[in-house]
Order: C-alpha cells, then structure tokens, then sequence
C-alpha cells in the first residue's frame, strides 16, 4: 500500500496540473494534449473511409484514372473503328469595310460565305500482318495494368490510413507513460525537497531528484512533440484542418499471425504489384520486338478509302457529292508496301541494330520480372520474420512490464519508508518505464509489419482477417 504522502500526492496530480505550486528554479514543461479547442473524436472505420474520400493525392488519382479510361476509349475506336469527322471550310468572307482602297482592289473579299461542309472517313486499314493489332494490344495491356495501378495505389492509401491510426495510438500510449514517470519523479522531488530542508537526507539525494524529474521532464515533451507530428500527419492524410487533435475511439486488438510463410508467397507471386508491373512489361517487350521483325518484311498494307460527303456552298452554288480521290468515285481496296532498310546511320546495316535493341529489351525484362519476384518472396520473408521476432518480443516484453511496475510499486514504497536507497529506485522506475514503452512499441510494430505483409502481397487484408477488425472500442471486451 503507498504511503500517506504518496496517496495525497497523487490524489492531488489527478485534479491538478504539474505546473500548480512548481518547486521553486525548476522549469515545468507540461504537454496542451488534452486542450480539445480543436479536438476530433474518430474511429478506425473513419479514418479509412475519410482517407478514401477526402484525400488530396486520391482525389487527383480519381481524376486521372478519368483522363486514362477517356484515353483509351480514344485508342480503341482508332483501332476498330474508321475515322469519320465532320468538317466545315469557309473562305474568307467581309464583314464590314473600314476604309475604301485604290481602284485596283476595288471588291476585296466578298460579303457572302463560300465553303464547304462534309463528313469525311480516314483511311481505313483493313490488314496489316498482325503489326497494327500487336501495337493495340501492348496498349490494351498497359491500359488494364494502369488501371490496376490506381486501385493499388487507392488500396496504399487504406493501409497508410490504418498505420497512421495506429501509430496515433502508439505516440498517445508513450505521452501516458512518460506522465507517469513524470508524476512518479514530481512526487519524489518534492519528497525529498521537503527532507533535504530538514536534512533528513544528504544534498546528494536531493539532488538526484532534481535530475530525474528533470530528464522525466524532457522524456514527456519529446514524446508530446512526436505526438503532435503524428497528428498532423494524419490531419494531412485525411484532409482534415491543420492542428486538429484526434481523440482516439479504438484500441489495438493484438492477433498473433495465423497465416503459413507459404501461403504468403503464393499470394504475393499472383498479386504483388512490382510482378504485375514486370509482367506487363515483359508481354509488351515480346510483342514489340515480333512488331520489328514483321517491319523488316516486305509485307504489304491492306487499306480502303471510303471517302468523303461534301457539300459545296457559295453565292449561286449548293452541291453534295461523294468524293474518293479515285477516277469515278470507286471503293477500292489498295495494297501497298512501305519498307526502308537502312545501309549506314542509324539502326545499322539492314534494321540491324533497331532489331537488336528490339530484341535485348525483351530479355531485359524477362531479368526484371525475375528480380521483381525475387525481391517480392525476399520480402515477404523479411516481413514475415519481423513478425514472428515481434511476437515472441511481446511475449517477453508483457510478463516483463508486469514484473518491472509490481518492483517498482515495492521499491517505492520502501524508498518512502527509507528502506532502500535512491539509485533503486530510479532504477526501478526506468526499468517499468522502458519495459511499458517497448511494450507498446512492438505492437505498433507488429501491427504495421501485418499491413505492409499485406501490401507486398497485393491484397487488401490477410487471408481470413480484416483490418478493420484491429481496433475494438475502448471498454469493450477483447
């Protein structure tokens, strides 16, 4: 049981700032945390969804992956479909004169319109040996792949929401136990002020004191410093207004990892994005270089000229007719073949070099998708070890937080009680403060190590968990 010292002062720091009554020449540094001027109370549901919703980078990705699909609307009916356009010609027409020349130009520009309105159809391609439909189909796929692109990075942005929340709970966890090492040496200080004034203690111990509360004091500041950085962090993130507080709704809820390392790696190989990229890169590479062989070929290019509808318009004038550019206004369809193959310059000997290039690009990212695998599994397997390190870490670290406060509650007590010197109990209460700090620190680690697991595996939650279901309410039961 604390003494009756101990019980009126820590009775008196639950209704009292540290800064009421400061021992005299000692700076008191106390944290505004809990000024709620600009508070916010939020869940973990919340901040993903305001982080989905409201922020800036995803907002200009939603507009962007808009201008991709318009893009590739463009790039589809260019392929399937002919051109056709609707145009109108004028030649230059007055409207007004502002001053009459000589005789020699005495008309000028006549006051009527003269022109021409059609609808006109390009050249259509009808067969071109597979080069035009292998060009389309690199740009299919590095349109799905971009497509894919964006709802990764969407998918990144839930997982920063989710560790950034975390880490609010983490950096609030370390500003509670750097209070209470900060009450615990306050009290101490005082304690020993008082003895030190009726030289029932050496000036030693007094002021040993003084230092411990004094480096308490900067422990608690560093740690509301971080605190606040990791507010803005998230206000950032979620496009909330610079200097907003956040009032936490959720605890962690610790899970140990279920999830077999082979079942990882078999995820991340379908899934993981540096793969996709690579592969992509890869079916392009090979398509690209079939392309320069077949333009080394003399292969003729199919193509029809539908034509045009025009009509014609001026003062006297108004007709429509069907225009082809051929004698007799025929459809036909035309063969012809465009082949250059260079001696000397650029590309080398016959295309030599432009084939080569073609050619080593392709087995330049068949190396890529390789190490984009290996880099992912290797990956994985860090992650997935960091875990495991995590878990055995908090394993260890909460029986030892349990032993370290039950020591330091005796030693203390036994301080006051003038049983014990004082280097135990500073000891004993850094001890208890390191002990809780590691402690919360592995589970925010472990709980980012499970989300990052996740993002290099591709997916949104780990098999059978959701994220979401890492914080419960604050009371409810585990």
């Amino acid at each position: 049981m604390d003494s009756p010292i101990y019980a009126q002062a820590r009775k008196r720091s639950a209704t009292t700032n540290f800064s009421d009554n400061p021992p005299s020449n000692v700076v008191i540094q106390t944290s505004d945390r809990y000024k709620l001027d600009n508070a916010k109370s939020i869940s973990l549901a919340g901040a993903i969804e305001q982080a989905l919703r409201a922020n800036y980078d995803q907002n200009q990705r939603d507009f962007s992956e808009e201008i991709l699909n318009l893009n590739w609307e463009d790039t589809k009916e260019s392929f399937w479909l002919p051109q056709l356009s609707l145009t109108l010609e004028t030649d230059s027409q007055r409207i007004g004169r502002l001053r009459r020349g000589g005789d020699f130009n005495a008309g000028g520009d006549p006051r009527r319109p003269t022109g021409s309105f059609g609808v006109n159809i390009e050249d259509y391609v009808v067969f071109n040996w597979g080069k035009d439909y292998l060009a389309y189909l690199n740009n299919k796929e590095s349109y799905r792949r971009a497509t894919t692109a964006f709802k990764e990075q969407r998918r990144a942005l839930r997982h920063e929401a989710i560790i950034k929340y975390f880490e609010l709970l983490y950096r609030q966890k370390l500003v509670d136990i750097f209070r209470r090492q900060l009450r615990h040496t306050f009290f101490v200080y005082r304690y020993n002020r008082e003895k030190v004034a009726t030289r029932k203690i050496n000036k030693q111990e007094y002021y040993q004191a003084r230092s411990e509360y004094l480096r308490a004091q900067n422990s608690f500041q560093e740690a509301s410093n971080a605190l606040r950085v990791a507010e803005e962090e998230m206000a950032f993130l979620i496009a909330d207004e610079p200097g907003t507080r956040y009032v936490l709704k959720d605890r962690l809820n610790y899970e140990r990892l279920q999830m077999p390392l082979e079942e990882a790696e078999k995820i991340a190989v379908d899934n993981n994005p540096g793969i996709l990229e690579s592969t992509k890169d890869v079916n392009n590479a090979k398509r690209s270089y079939e392309i320069q062989l077949r333009e080394n070929l003399p292969l003729p290019k199919f193509s029809v000229n539908l034509g045009a509808y025009r009509h014609s318009f001026a003062p006297g004038v108004s007709t429509t007719r069907y225009e082809s550019g051929i004698v007799g206004n025929s459809i036909d369809v035309r063969a012809s073949i465009n082949a250059t193959w260079s001696i000397t310059g650029v590309g080398g000997f016959l295309n030599q070099r432009t084939t080569e290039r073609a050619l080593i690009s392709r087995q330049n990212s068949f190396s890529e998708l390789a190490q984009a695998r290996h880099l992912a599994l290797s990956r994985i397997q860090r992650s997935y070890y960091r875990l495991r390190t995590y878990e055995q870490q908090i394993r260890i670290l909460e029986a030892s937080s349990e032993t370290n406060n039950r020591t330091f509650d005796v030693i203390l007590e036994n301080y006051l009680d003038r049983k014990t010197a004082y280097i135990n109990f500073s000891d004993a209460l850094l001890e208890a403060v390191s002990s809780d700090a590691a402690l919360a620190e592995r589970y925010y680690l472990h709980t980012r190590e499970k989300v990052l697991l996740a993002q290099e595996m591709g997916v949104d939650e780990l098999p059978g968990k959701s994220f979401e279901g890492l914080g419960i309410p604050r009371g409810a039961a585990k």
